[in-house]
């Protein structure tokens, strides 16, 4: 089969992103929470996938980004928003709406600057934490509470994780577009390969329990890096972020 009769498949994993990002407000408002939270996680995964596709079959194009955008906006940006309002956020009334807002109104800012920036050509990295990765460790914290307790019982830590996540995406914290690694014969592959074959296996054997703690490790290793960077001038940060394709 040639590259180019595999593009319908990635307007397909668009579209199958959007109706699961539509499911799972329709499962938070009728209270299927654990339900709404791995539809959000499984567009996520399509949400990924599309991209590499279309990539794959070069078949990227200025529409299929503002296309992805506006999906992006429904399944990781109001989805996570109704399931925090229906989850926690309503019993404090107007505040409460404005705090379950947070993730929608900077996720907007997030996927506006991004489309600004991006190419159709391939990218290492973003500048900010991607929306999708946002709604996702709202709803594997989720998962991770129920999955040991039985109710939300971290829940004091929602609101200021949800005003976290909303900052980290208009920040300028690199992270990696997805685990990356090349066969070539390095250190650095070998690091990644390994990482990568652990994290799967973990989420195999427990993906209820370890989704949120790998999700941990990605968020972290964007404010690790720009620790480690604070020493370097600000020219030749932007010119390895540059090299990086970070947008």
């Amino acid at each position: 089969m040639k590259r180019n009769e595999l593009a319908w498949a990635a307007q397909l994993l668009t579209g199958l992103s959007l109706f699961l990002g539509f499911w799972a407000i329709v499962q938070a408002i009728e209270g299927s929470i654990f339900m709404a939270c791995w539809l959000i996680v499984i567009a996520a995964i399509c949400d990924g996938l599309d991209g590499k596709i279309a990539r794959f079959t070069r078949s990227s194009s200025e529409m299929g980004i503002e296309l992805d955008s506006l999906v992006d906006i429904v399944s990781f940006g109001v989805a996570p928003s109704v399931l925090l309002y229906t989850i926690s956020f309503q019993k404090f009334g107007f505040a409460g709406v404005l705090l379950a807002a947070l993730p929608l109104l900077f996720g907007v800012i997030r996927l506006a600057r991004f489309n600004v920036s991006a190419t159709t050509g391939e990218k290492r990295g973003y500048l900010g934490l991607p929306i999708p990765m946002q709604a996702v460790t709202t709803a594997t914290f989720i998962v991770f509470n129920y999955s040991i307790w039985g109710d939300l019982h971290l829940e004091i830590l929602l609101i200021p994780m949800t005003m976290a996540l909303s900052i980290l995406m208009v920040s300028h914290l690199p992270y990696d577009a997805m685990p990356r690694f090349s066969l070539r014969d390095t250190k650095k592959n070998k690091v990644n390969l390994a990482l990568i074959v652990t994290g799967f296996a973990l989420l195999l054997i427990n993906p209820s329990l370890m989704f949120f703690p790998l999700i941990m490790m990605y968020l972290l290793k964007g404010l690790i890096i720009t620790v480690l960077r604070l020493g370097m001038p600000a020219d030749e940060i932007e010119e390895v972020l540059e090299d990086e394709k970070f947008i």
